[in-house]
């Protein structure tokens, strides 16, 4: 998404195939403007009704909402209702409804597509059948693929040798960046990895010339550091700057380098070749340093960089070492935060409570795709009882409370319109399932349901 919202512009023709309720359908047809077109393919019945009820909720006309599930050929078909909607496939026995299918070809001769520029593929399975009956429009048309490389636990490696063999070269999203790096049909991708890029030359080309694409991550050495980017970076993260004790500040060299390096990747003016380059050997610096001397304030570093990279896999590792040791963290070194919502974290004399509520709150940020599916993480109770800890943490932790069955009590916080908690109104008119305005079930005397330890009448009995 946060590539898409950098790249698309107005008048770009977009196809989304398994658009489900149309999270990036919605978003897509807002950013091709009126002039830009976005046909969305959803053949889930109810599924669908949702996403044409938002299309009409944000006027995007340019939307156009198919029933169709496209496939290798035209037929008739069914379509198995999975757990949740996005786990809806073509399937042949179960729960769910008879549905008509089509192919992209006989979808492109139909409509007439003169040039796409993006198709999104989320089909469940049926990505390989939707690249054979799409023959012809991959031979005729250049445009961005972006496909679901992973359902459920298993890599369809098939797809990463089928792309190759049509003109398409792979790539992955840096991290949270807008930017396409180069992936090796044979290079290991990150557990975390859900979807891939496919471009041919042409469009690769263009990607390159926009700032969008690295073809390769070149070499880069500590010689090129410009220490005037250095510092003028530092000074803006109290965590990398200078500590003073007794025995002064314990950063080597190559650590220094390190840090040196992510400064230079963040700097906006550098060419994107080389800031990449360097963001590529912080995060080769920061393994190496971290396996023979590990320390907070490295381990930090790591799962920043590794994050930033796309080695979300080997953040979450970082993360889960330093939780393991939280009650033996001394901050004594220059460190990055775990991730840039903590850049502007004040280090007072509570000092390492910040820093390990900084990392209890990205792991749990990290370690699941969401809370919905792997349910909260063990430090959430004990983190939503700190003072630093962000509001998309409380709404996490009542809601796997609500999704338990246990009817949390919604607490003040929730109550109130945020920058970061934008629909507070039905958090307070109690609309939020599973979820109760006023005492938990068990009463007023009894701790309050929202983890801080006190009686609800004296912490979010304000709702009575």
């Amino acid at each position: 998404m946060e590539f898409l919202q950098h790249w698309l512009r107005p008048g770009m023709t977009v196809i989304d195939i398994g658009a489900n309720l149309g999270v990036y359908s919605i978003l897509m047809a807002r950013l091709v403007g009126r002039n830009g077109h976005v046909f969305a393919y959803e053949p889930g019945s109810e599924t669908r009704s949702f996403l044409a009820r938002s299309r009409e909720l944000n006027a995007v006309e340019n939307l156009v909402v198919s029933p169709l599930a496209l496939s290798d050929r035209r037929r008739d078909g069914f379509l198995v209702f999975g757990s949740s909607s996005e786990l809806n496939a073509l399937g042949d026995c179960g729960s769910g409804e008879p549905v008509r299918i089509a192919s992209l070809d006989e979808e492109d001769a139909i409509r007439g597509w003169s040039s796409p520029d993006f198709i999104k593929i989320d089909a469940e399975g049926e990505e390989e059948r939707i690249l054979a009956g799409g023959r012809d429009f991959f031979t005729k048309h250049s445009p961005l693929i972006m496909f679901e490389i992973k359902a459920e636990n298993k890599m369809n490696e098939n797809l990463r040798l089928l792309f190759p063999k049509m003109g398409y070269r792979l790539f992955r999203q840096l991290g949270d960046a807008p930017i396409l790096l180069n992936v090796d049909a044979q290079e290991p991708l990150d557990p975390y990895e859900l979807n891939l890029f496919a471009a041919k030359p042409d469009r690769v080309g263009l990607l390159s010339e926009q700032g969008f694409l690295v073809d390769a991550v070149s070499h880069w050495s500590p010689d090129l550091i410009d220490q005037t980017i250095v510092k003028r970076f530092c000074q803006t993260m109290e965590s990398l700057a200078p500590i003073k004790s007794g025995a002064g500040t314990r950063a080597d060299s190559e650590y220094s380098d390190c840090l040196a390096a992510y400064a230079m990747w963040r700097y906006a003016d550098q060419p994107l070749e080389r800031r990449v380059a360097a963001l590529a050997f912080a995060l080769k610096g920061l393994r190496a340093l971290c396996s023979r001397a590990p320390t907070a304030e490295r381990l930090s570093s790591l799962a920043r960089v590794a994050w930033e990279f796309g080695a979300r896999a080997e953040s979450v590792a970082a993360l889960q070492r330093l939780l393991q040791s939280a009650q033996k963290i001394q901050i004594g070194e220059p460190f990055l935060p775990v991730h840039s919502h903590f850049d502007n974290m004040i280090l007072s004399e509570e000092r390492n409570n910040s820093f390990i509520s900084a990392v209890a709150e990205q792991f749990e940020r990290s370690s699941n795709f969401s809370s919905m599916f792997g349910g909260g993480s063990g430090v959430l109770p004990w983190l939503c009882t700190q003072p630093f800890v962000g509001i998309e943490m409380e709404r996490r932790r009542v809601l796997c409370l609500a999704r338990a069955g246990q009817r949390p009590a919604v607490p003040p916080r929730l109550c109130k319109l945020h920058s970061g908690h934008r629909n507070a109104d039905i958090w307070r008119s109690g609309k939020v399932p599973g979820t109760s305005i006023g005492p938990s079930k068990s009463g007023r005397n009894e701790p309050c349901s929202c983890g801080s330890g006190k009686k609800y009448k004296h912490c979010c009995g304000s709702h009575a």
